[in-house]
């Protein structure tokens, strides 16, 4: 099913126009597709540009993260040990040689966050990977994994026992720790984020004790630690609540971006059955953050024939070379808006599983030249104010010499689990993609920015997101946060040695 809600007049597409639209769609997207294929060569190309320059260092010693800003010389990179026995052992001594002598560790996942928040200059770069053991539990319902298993391998694995994840990002990239301890969120409709499918933990404190961290034991220690930023001690593992393994259909309907909240809510009045959910607005010049669609994922007793199919390079080559297309090109954006509009994200009308659709990598999207980088930022406002929000971004963003690639909106349920956390109500999550150049004078451009997004966000009760890039001036996070000194005068206690720290830490917790 595919509305056009502009306006107040819902309107269905009959089959003619929408081949028509199709029609004059496909054939720019083939001739685009030609070009790009004949300009690649040796895997370079305005799709993959060409990077002539030597990496950063040489040395295994240098540590960045996605924000490609953040990169330090650290004391030692140690791997954790991948047996539960082990690793304990070795993260107990780990943490007397650090109180001992004074050291400083930062942990480490996929470093997908962009603000250091994995990286201490001259600390011990603590990577977890290695500890990715997972085991459905007796329950049939809880899984326990390894804080270093990627949800690219808990997919695959939760979908051969008809189970899938409750909560998590809407790519497979990130690490189980990472993402509990970002406490993220994504397309799960109606849910509150990660940290409310959390039963317990297991976390080795700065002092070496193990223990278990549940809504009944330490329980101040769950919530400090779930949207912890690794400030608490390292979680080993983690209880997560699963869901039974669900098909999609895809509906979508384009609105007023500023009848956004009042047609969601509409749709959940009048239907029933969804499952996933997101948003997305035009970032297209001419269209810019006034229109959106609504993107419901409807649960379907009809089932894919390959629940998770192997990756697609065509297919994964043609959603590349539509979001590449856009960079520094409103053409491009154009084109990729037109074609959502007349295809959604599921042009064959087929059912999806809900672990296909969670099981996708955010390579996709990624910027792979070294002088370029994609930046990441999110608010979050009360669902009544996204109108108020997007209007004070249609004036903000253009005024600044920065490339929005993309906004996507996520339903946030309230966070009551969480010590610092984001969603205090239930929230609009506006994530938006910028792409800049790696220089001083871009990284000055988008910290313009982000003060003055921020600044529009907390006029409207909103927050912003703490993973990315670490430009919000210490007055602007208190105003965000006002549950900050609390939880940095909790994380004394805890660890009155300041054993555990990363940039986050300096520049807000300890400045």
């Amino acid at each position: 099913m595919k509305q056009l809600l502009l306006g107040s007049h819902p309107e269905r597409h009959d089959l003619t126009s929408s081949q028509l639209a199709r029609t004059r769609i496909l054939g720019p997207a083939l001739a685009i597709l030609l070009f790009a294929s004949l300009m690649s060569i040796n895997g370079c190309s305005w799709i993959t540009p060409c990077d002539p320059s030597a990496p950063p260092t040489d040395t295994e010693l240098y540590r960045d993260d996605a924000g490609r800003r953040n990169g330090a010389l650290v004391r030692e990179v140690l791997q954790v040990a991948s047996d539960f026995d082990g690793a304990v052992v070795q993260l107990r001594e780990l943490v007397v040689r650090a109180n001992r002598d004074g050291l400083k560790i930062s942990i480490a996942g996929s470093q997908h966050s962009m603000g250091g928040h994995t990286i201490y200059p001259g600390g011990i770069a603590l990577d977890m990977r290695p500890f990715r053991s997972m085991e459905l539990m007796e329950d049939g319902e809880t899984l326990l994994v390894g804080s270093g298993a990627t949800w690219a391998e808990v997919l695959p694995y939760l979908n051969e026992r008809g189970r899938s994840v409750a909560v998590m990002q809407s790519n497979n990239d990130f690490t189980v720790g990472g993402s509990v301890s970002v406490n993220c969120h994504g397309w799960q409709m109606g849910k509150p984020p990660i940290a409310s499918s959390v039963r317990r933990f297991r976390l080795l404190k700065p002092n070496g004790e193990l223990v278990t961290c549940s809504r009944e034991l330490n329980s101040d220690l769950f919530a400090l630690a779930l949207g912890g930023y690794g400030l608490f001690g390292v979680i080993l593992d983690v209880e997560l609540t699963t869901v039974p393994s669900e098909c999609y259909l895809l509906n979508t309907y384009i609105v007023d971006s500023m009848s956004f909240h009042d047609q969601f809510e509409k749709y959940l009045v009048e239907h029933s059955g969804h499952g996933m959910f997101y948003g997305r607005l035009s970032v297209d010049r001419n269209r810019f953050l006034t229109e959106a669609s609504l993107n419901f994922l409807v649960r379907t007793n009809d089932v894919p024939e390959n629940p998770i199919p192997k990756s697609s390079k065509t297919k994964n080559f043609f959603k590349r070379v539509v979001f590449r297309s856009g960079v520094g090109r409103n053409w491009g954006k154009k084109w990729r808006w037109d074609l959502e509009k007349a295809f959604g994200q599921n042009s064959s009308r087929r059912p999806l599983s809900r672990n296909t659709i969670l099981n996708e990598s955010s390579d996709l999207y990624e910027e792979h030249s070294r002088n370029r980088v994609n930046t990441l930022h999110e608010y979050f406002v009360p669902r009544e104010q996204f109108a108020a929000f997007i209007t004070s971004a249609q004036k903000i963003i253009p005024d600044h010499d920065i490339d929005l690639m993309n906004v996507t909106v996520r339903d946030v349920r309230m966070d009551s689990d969480t010590f610092l956390r984001y969603a205090d109500q239930d929230m609009f999550a506006l994530v938006m993609l910028f792409n800049h150049e790696t220089s001083d004078e871009a990284d000055a451009v988008l910290e313009a920015l982000t003060g003055e997004l921020i600044d529009a966000a907390l006029a409207l009760g909103g927050r912003y997101y703490l993973p990315y890039r670490r430009h919000a001036s210490v007055e602007q996070f208190l105003r965000s946060y006002p549950m900050a000194d609390e939880f940095f005068a909790a994380k004394l206690r805890h660890d009155p040695e300041q054993v555990f720290q990363n940039k986050f830490y300096t520049t807000y917790g300890n400045p």
